[in-house]
């Protein structure tokens, strides 16, 4: 099964989310906006797992969790990845005050491995721009928005089923962190 470890967001959080990428549709681009069920805050693309392997991550996955404490996270202005000059993916940047979602990123990196790229959160994949000075003009105006930030208590093991209506995520582990 396909799999990724992410951290689930509240439905406030989606709410804003959502309201940013309702402006992003106003623009003269085709994306592929994330459902809202769907939002989350990406830590490792994993790939195919076999029940065994989805065990043995979810084992190490709670023993990373119980070394870390709940920390806050938010969101950063919305960044155009790889560069404003070809956007292919819109996502908000996520940091900690003390760099926690770096630290549990890193660990998840040395010691279950995958795809790690920094923490994010998807807004959408662009498919094509039409005029792209206004695109990044438009996108640039939604540096200012306020997602908003919460309280990381878990993490969690996901798998993505593909699906006629795109993309099924469900949560296989949830790993807590410490009190």
């Amino acid at each position: 099964m396909r799999c990724f470890i992410a951290i689930g967001v509240p439905e406030n959080i989606k709410k804003k989310v959502s309201l940013v990428q309702k402006e992003l549709s106003k623009l003269p681009m085709v994306c592929k906006l994330v459902e809202p069920e769907n939002i989350h805050i990406t830590l490792s693309f994993l790939g195919e797992l076999d029940e065994e392997k989805v065990k043995e991550t979810s084992n190490i996955l709670d023993s990373i969790c119980n070394r870390y404490k709940k920390f806050e996270i938010s969101m950063q202005p919305i960044k155009m990845i790889p560069s404003p000059s070809y956007i292919r993916v819109l996502a908000f940047e996520v940091v900690s005050a003390r760099d926690e979602i770096n630290c549990l990123s890193d660990d998840i990196k040395k010691l279950i491995g995958g795809k790690v790229n920094p923490p994010h959160l998807t807004v959408c994949r662009i498919k094509r721009i039409g005029n792209k000075p206004d695109v990044v003009s438009g996108i640039r105006n939604l540096e200012s928005a306020i997602v908003g930030r919460f309280v990381v208590d878990s993490v969690d093991l996901m798998k993505s089923e593909l699906k006629k209506t795109g993309p099924a995520y469900i949560k296989l582990h949830e790993s807590r962190l410490v009190d």
